[in-house]
């Protein structure tokens, strides 16, 4: 048999088709990280976590690879310009951050920073992001749409901004917001820059499928945006709409879906110019999807097109439409917020142990006692010493006939606790015997072939599901999960991945394989005292601000990384992950009150001679560097 490579690894974990050339596998079986797709120019993971852990740092840890941000923004405008030129499309395309999808600071400062150069400007549907978004925009200058619901205070603030020179655009979402914009308009003597969202009778696919439609949540149906413009022209205002928005949903699977909303939105912008309305923006909004399975397929884990193709159907459909009608062409704005950051962010964190390192009986001497032995156990042995490639499908038939009679037997009291820890041993060892036979077989025959996950063992990981990966148990998204080591060496071990959480939820049970979602991640037996991590990739979009306290397990450590020539990488920035005390705090616990509280009932206790004076200020200490401590396992 040919000695497992690091190609292997890559084939089973499926890195060439979810990485966008962004991750490799060095000749060390450790995963590598590229600032631009192909770059020469690698971070090993593995050495990098081990730096950090001398640096006291510890997992779980948030990898940021702010190079990445800025190669995301780079693609995604250098398709479009590339379509524009080969469509000789007459107008500019603008790409917009919508805040929502990663508002950490430090984030969306970089963005703006690096989309500086691109004509990049941030999208809000809040009055804490319109704020966040000023900031940002403070030096830098990038102009700001606003989405979402409005009430006074959020358009009194846009308008005073644009009078301080702030390029700001408000999106009409409803007529009652178009009614309150006027009013606000003529108090305060400013005009407004304005844009309407228009509802789509197009709808996306998916999960986010109801964003677009008819029924959707925001948006003016053609009858409404024919009242609004009569309300603009009748205020003096209709020179004020610059902007038409539309959006039919998040992670659009499949080509023709965006293609039909670009020709009904594109009808529109047409109609709207023919009524008066001088309209130099088409907002697309969001939908470029990213291929987290590496399937490119219309599964809603996955994309069935490329971003070229994303870029080029925009500007052709608009162009065919706007050329047939005698209508000037519109600048495209596109709010790609998951295709710019997924890919920039890695959670690495540890295994603890797995359902196997614990202390097993050693029941082998049953497997020559069978007259000691009950008729349901004995079966089970008789099976366990015959079975053959011949006989496969009917042992392993009657196999589980006599695990489930055996528990049957157990409830009814005709079998001891000893009797059906023999069955449940005799068992694990006929399923491990029928699987080294039915890896030898091709092909495996249709009941045999989910039999493995009998095996699959649990690998409890430092993290909780709820605070980093949330979408996983919220709509079972799809993550890649990687071992970041010894992917020179053969995974043999089918998984399970468990958080710390105590929440049955808490659980990883599909998994990215060669062949799309698998039910068992492979990794690799833990050796003894090894430090064995995993990797959670493109985890960069909702996943941050989405994650909640279950269990108070709070923020994990974060760090910040750029590539650097010489010595490899830099770290710009580590943000401490919660100690107890500020997971407490969020819940309205005060550390203080808590020692003080505990303090005082001990002095009782201590006083009526329940505990030592010793044993008090011993567990006082303990309290105290317990609320001091990572949330998440240490040593």
């Amino acid at each position: 048999m040919p000695k497992w490579s690091i190609n292997d690894s890559a084939k089973v974990y499926n890195i060439g088709n979810w990485g966008a050339d962004l991750f490799s596998i060095n000749k060390k079986g450790n995963v590598c990280v590229h600032p631009t797709p192909n770059s020469k120019y690698s971070i090993d993971l593995k050495v990098l976590v081990d730096d950090l852990i001398k640096r006291k740092i510890k997992p779980p840890i948030l990898l940021r690879f702010m190079n990445i941000l800025e190669g995301r923004i780079a693609s995604i405008s250098r398709v479009f310009k590339n379509a524009i030129h080969e469509n000789n499309y007459p107008a500019k395309y603008q790409t917009f951050y919508p805040i929502k999808v990663n508002q950490q600071r430090q984030v969306v400062e970089a963005i703006a920073n690096f989309g500086k150069k691109h004509g990049l400007g941030l999208e809000v549907g809040s009055k804490p992001e319109l704020v966040a978004a000023i900031s940002m925009s403070a030096g830098n200058k990038l102009p700001i749409i606003c989405n979402g619901y409005k009430d006074t205070e959020f358009i009194e603030t846009v308008l005073y901004a644009t009078r301080v020179g702030y390029d700001i655009t408000i999106v009409v979402e409803k007529l009652f917001e178009l009614e309150r914009i006027i009013e606000v308009s003529k108090r305060t003597g400013i005009i407004p820059k304005l844009g309407i969202r228009v509802k789509l009778s197009s709808k996306g696919i998916g999960k986010w499928s109801t964003s677009g439609g008819e029924d959707a949540k925001f948006g003016l149906r053609i009858s409404e945006i024919m009242a609004a413009i009569e309300s603009l022209k009748q205020n003096g205002l209709i020179d004020c709409v610059k902007l038409l928005h539309f959006h039919v949903g998040s992670q659009i699977t499949k080509i023709d879906k965006i293609k039909n909303a670009l020709i009904e939105g594109a009808r529109i912008y047409v109609e709207m110019r023919r009524l008066g309305v001088n309209l130099e923006y088409l907002d697309i909004g969001g939908g470029l999807g990213v291929d987290y399975d590496g399937s490119k397929s219309s599964y809603f884990s996955s994309v069935n097109y490329s971003l070229e193709e994303y870029a080029n159907d925009v500007i052709y459909q608009v162009k065919n439409i706007c050329d047939e009608a005698g209508v000037p062409c519109p600048n495209i704005i596109s709010e790609s917020g998951r295709a710019t950051v997924a890919h920039y962010s890695v959670l690495v964190t540890n295994v603890l142990n797995n359902n196997t390192q614990t202390l097993m009986p050693d029941f082998e001497h049953i497997l020559a006692e069978n007259a000691k032995l009950s008729p349901t156990v004995r079966k089970l042995v008789d099976i366990y010493k015959s079975i053959d490639r011949h006989s496969l499908r009917e042992d392993y038939h009657d196999t589980i006939q006599l695990i489930q009679e055996s528990v049957s037997l157990f409830n009814l009291g005709y079998l001891n606790m000893n009797e059906r820890a023999h069955a449940e041993w005799v068992y694990s060892k006929i399923i491990r015997k029928i699987n080294s036979i039915v890896e030898k077989l091709k092909p495996i025959p249709d009941e045999l072939q989910n039999f493995q996950l009998s095996l699959r063992q649990t690998y409890f990981t430092n993290f909780s599901l709820f605070q980093s990966i949330p979408d996983s148990w919220a709509i079972d998204q799809l993550f890649p999960i990687v071992p970041i080591q010894r992917l020179d060496e053969k995974p043999d071990v089918l998984t399970s991945i468990a958080d710390i959480t105590c929440d049955s939820d808490g659980e990883i049970t599909s998994f990215v394989g060669e062949n799309g979602r698998t039910k068992a991640l492979p990794l690799h037996k833990i050796d003894v005292g090894e430090d064995y991590y995993i990797g959670f990739f493109l985890i960069g979009a909702y996943q941050e601000i989405l994650g909640d306290m279950h269990n108070l397990f709070g923020d994990t450590n974060a760090v910040h990384i750029t590539f650097n020539k010489k010595t490899n990488y830099k770290i710009d920035t580590v943000i401490t992950g919660d100690a107890t005390w500020e997971s407490l705090k969020y819940v309205q616990y005060d550390a203080s009150e808590i020692l003080k509280r505990v303090r005082n009932n001990l002095e009782t206790d201590v006083s009526l001679q329940k505990v030592s004076i010793e044993e008090s200020s011993h567990f006082l200490e303990l309290l105290d560097r317990t609320l001091q401590s990572y949330t998440y396992f240490g040593e």
